[in-house]
């Protein structure tokens, strides 16, 4: 009788073990979570010769161990296939895809967007990466201009040919635009949008005791400038539509 009722007592305590194993595991797997997806475009704003390489980076954030799927979702319809992640601790993982399109005579302008899909352990959708995509036709080498979408990686700006006129040599600002960003590398999820910035104005200054030729743009609400000096062999340079008049 005794030996019968121990039974019965252990038998209950081990069930009521592997319920509370079973519950507990159960619970850990439920509270696994994505907590964010985040996603950007390298650049949201791309023109060249078509077709063209949009790059998305991001990150996924999970709030512990456990496996992650995922896929990317974009504005044409289109869905990308299932991908895993394993998270071995709470934290953030990056994830990049990207996506080539546009054509010059059938796609020269697109507006569209990506976004990372979270499927499981829980349903979540970053917020789109926009990009906007414009097709360039290519030119001959002998017609091809200067860039007019360029960095501004310094503040003396090469020189181009002047050309003759009975006036004298008239030096034209090396381009009609420049892009302007942020070159200095941020945390995420901080990001910066480019600056397309139009030619101004144009003025003749003195800097650093020396007469310099200065062309300014516009970009993030103030002006940015690139200059050179005056060309050998000229004592006096006139600022003239888009550059400058020179004798």
């Amino acid at each position: 009788m005794l030996r019968s009722l121990i039974n019965k007592c252990l038998a209950i305590a081990c069930l009521s073990l592997i319920f509370i194993l079973a519950f507990g595991a159960s619970a850990h797997r439920q509270d696994f979570r994505v907590t964010e997806a985040f996603l950007k475009t390298d650049d949201a704003r791309l023109s060249g010769p078509c077709p063209l390489k949009v790059a998305f980076n991001g990150y996924i954030t999970a709030n512990g161990p456990g496996k992650v799927k995922y896929t990317f979702t974009r504005s044409d319809g289109a869905t990308a296939p299932i991908y895993a992640m394993e998270f071995k601790e709470a934290g953030s993982q990056a994830v990049s895809t990207d996506w080539t399109l546009g054509d010059a005579s059938a796609l020269p302008h697109f507006e569209g967007w990506q976004a990372i899909r979270i499927l499981s352990p829980n349903e979540l959708k970053s917020d789109p990466a926009l990009f906007e995509l414009t097709c360039l036709r290519e030119t001959s080498p002998q017609s091809r201009r200067p860039n007019t979408v360029d960095r501004i990686t310094s503040l003396l700006a090469p020189g181009v040919g002047p050309s003759q006129t009975t006036k004298g040599q008239f030096i034209a600002c090396p381009v009609k635009e420049t892009r302007t960003e942020v070159t200095t590398s941020l945390p995420q999820p901080w990001w910066n949008t480019p600056q397309i910035g139009n030619l101004e104005r144009v003025s003749v200054q003195t800097i650093g005791g020396n007469r310099t030729l200065v062309c300014e743009y516009s970009a993030y609400g103030r002006t940015v400038s690139i200059m050179r000096r005056f060309p050998e062999g000229t004592t006096d340079c006139t600022a003239e539509d888009d550059g400058f008049m020179c004798h």
